[in-house]
């Protein structure tokens, strides 16, 4: 599409931001997201170029570079230096569903369609420190496996995973070539280990430096944390895990009774 028809498309979506109590570079990433959320640009979808937003919103291109550096921090778009900037090609797309329910992730994206895949496992046997012994209620210096992996959608990382549970209840042999990523599907296969329960708690948290390379995305992004603690029937706890999601793959709901 020409600039020409670029610029007469553009000049009837995009309109000045009109005045309110917040910051202008706040407007404008209000704005700009808005019209991402109600498809006037979709997925894949170049934007136009930042003279032409600038203009067209009544900003300064410095004001606009910032609404756009946080949009690029959350996910909704990708700038390509020396081409321009992009609707992420995955927006709009996440996986949905509630917590009260005892599901994986990978069941969970199943059933609704969606394919992820695993990706850098890393499977190694540990000794507890103090501070996961008492999480495990084991012994300081018990031997537990840790697992660690990102999921991807599309090739695009979408959650870093990590669990570990005692080596007595997960061996690194039961890692095989068949593991496709869930702890919680291996641990139900497994007779001696049937799952009752699974306490989750969840919090916002920022991308540490080891975070935003494992899943390409910058330093301090925000991101949703799943903690959960897994018990057997018995109530004894059998694995812990730390479930980082990129929040604009995934929308989690709990329902209370």
């Amino acid at each position: 599409m020409g600039e020409e028809i670029r610029s007469l498309m553009t000049d009837n979506l995009v309109q000045p931001l009109r005045s309110n109590k917040l910051p202008l570079a706040a407007r404008a990433h209000q704005y700009l997201r808005g019209l991402l959320e109600d498809g006037t640009f979709q997925p894949g979808e170049q934007l136009p170029s930042q003279n032409d937003l600038a203009a067209q919103l009544g900003i300064s291109r410095a004001t606009l570079r910032e609404a756009l550096l946080n949009l690029e921090q959350e996910g909704a778009i990708i700038r390509r230096h020396g081409v321009g900037t992009f609707v992420a090609p995955s927006y709009g797309h996440h996986l949905e569903g509630g917590l009260e329910q005892l599901e994986s992730i990978l069941d969970m994206a199943a059933r609704q369609g969606m394919q992820l895949a695993m990706d850098a496992l890393e499977v190694g046997e540990e000794r507890a420190d103090q501070k996961l012994a008492k999480i495990l209620q084991v012994k300081p210096g018990t031997a537990v496996t840790g697992v660690r992996r990102v999921l991807t959608a599309d090739e695009t990382p979408v959650a870093y995973m990590f669990d570990v549970a005692p080596a007595a209840v997960l061996a690194t042999a039961d890692i095989d070539e068949t593991f496709e990523g869930s702890v919680l599907d291996l641990l139900r296969q497994k007779n001696e280990n049937q799952i009752g329960q699974v306490d989750a708690k969840i919090v916002a948290v920022n991308a540490d430096a080891y975070l935003a390379e494992r899943l390409s995305v910058k330093r301090q992004r925000a991101l949703l944390l799943i903690e959960e603690t897994m018990f057997d029937i018995e109530g004894q706890i059998v694995e812990f895990s730390r479930n980082y999601f990129i929040p604009e793959f995934f929308r989690f709901h709990v329902v209370r009774r």
